[in-house]
């Protein structure tokens, strides 16, 4: 007469019992009689309108942290203009992001919502009087803007038309031009877009010093940061020091030890020693894979000219010769056994006795090859 539909399991907010005869009320009773837990703990299943009233509690939460940043949602809703309700939208979003702590307490309170909304169907949408709470929809757009949950056509449509500085890499999508398809009570006004492959760091200075929305270019430039630093310490994992500088950075601005301009000041810095660093192996006449093996060699060492010299043509000859040596050496789990492990370290020794410079004694030349090894 009745059964569990839509059962709850890991990371879901609810399930669902599906009551054919209405016996509902009486299993509930017999259940929290016979199958209280036992913590004491009020039975868990309840009728679907307190889904929906925690629902509603939930968008009030969202509603309150809103205000907390000066965002009126009463304000945005009750704007009929399209361009100035855009225009409130983007001043929302702009303070959402403006630190760590304030979007990550957005994301959790519109995630819940979310996932409560979800449970709620399609009961939400059957009830009498029908659910609206008005506050959702920008909730829930102010969100997707947060996740990036962007209809791809539209974005590209939107970044064909975009025209602005940085090298084309900061541009604007013109919500009055006629072929756009934006065309919606939440759009986005100028909302800036930015190829991080292209951006020029003293344009983007200029740009930041009178930008409406600091904080909304400076989560972008946070986000470009992020992928760069993933893929230069994939490529060396001796660049870790440049995302600790970045954690430094970004920790002292959430904790209220950097003013503004400092604080965009500082990751623009870190921008341009990311960009110079990415040329470096090309700069320094090396491939990635041997700029690491020199970055391994030369740390912690002072080194004259002629000797910086002799230490790339090492590290050169060293990554050939394990190239070379690949499937013999490199074996699966290899790093896992003393024997293939021994194998490669006296390789990478017999290669670096022939062209490390007299500066590497032998405590100095084990270490290295062991730090090579490891």
């Amino acid at each position: 007469m009745t059964r569990p539909y839509n059962r709850v399991y890991p990371d879901k907010t609810a399930g669902i019992i599906v009551d054919y005869v209405n016996v509902f009320k009486y299993m509930n009773d017999a259940l929290a009689e016979y199958a209280t837990g036992d913590d004491g703990e009020e039975f868990p299943a309840k009728d679907i309108e307190a889904l929906i009233i925690t629902l509603d509690a939930c968008i009030n939460e969202a509603d309150k942290f809103m205000s907390s940043i000066n965002v009126d949602l009463d304000q945005i809703i009750a704007e009929k203009e399209t361009f100035s309700k855009s225009q409130l939208i983007l001043d929302a979003y702009d303070k959402i992001v403006d630190t760590d702590d304030k979007k990550n307490k957005f994301r959790v309170l519109t995630n819940t919502m979310l996932n409560l909304y979800e449970a709620s169907k399609p009961e939400i949408f059957e009830r009498t009087p029908k659910w609206g709470n008005k506050k959702f929809a920008p909730l829930k757009y102010l969100h997707d803007l947060y996740t990036n949950d962007i209809d791809q056509e539209k974005l590209d449509k939107a970044k064909e038309r975009l025209s602005g500085i940085l090298d084309k890499s900061i541009s604007s999508q013109n919500p009055n031009d006629p072929s756009s398809h934006l065309k919606a009570d939440y759009l986005i006004h100028e909302y800036k877009v930015i190829d991080l492959s292209k951006i020029n760091v003293e344009e983007l200075r200029k740009e930041l010093q009178t930008a409406q929305y600091k904080a909304i270019e400076i989560d972008d430039i946070k986000k470009f940061i992020e992928m760069a630093l993933k893929k230069l310490i994939e490529q060396n994992k001796e660049r870790i020091k440049f995302s600790e500088r970045f954690k430094a950075i970004i920790d002292r601005y959430n904790a209220g030890g950097s003013e503004n301009e400092d604080y965009y000041e500082q990751l623009l810095e870190l921008m341009e020693e990311l960009k110079k660093e990415s040329t470096r192996a090309e700069t320094e006449g090396l491939t990635e894979e041997e700029l690491e093996l020199y970055d391994l060699l030369v740390k912690g060492k002072k080194l004259a000219k002629d000797e910086e010299q002799k230490v790339k043509l090492a590290a050169k000859h060293l990554f050939t010769t394990l190239k070379e040596n690949k499937e013999k050496l490199l074996i699966v789990d290899w790093y896992k056994n003393e024997q293939p492990i021994k194998k490669v370290k006296d390789v990478i020794e017999e290669s670096l006795d022939k062209d490390l410079p007299p500066s590497y004694d032998k405590p100095s030349f084990e270490a290295k090859t062991q730090l090579i090894v490891d």
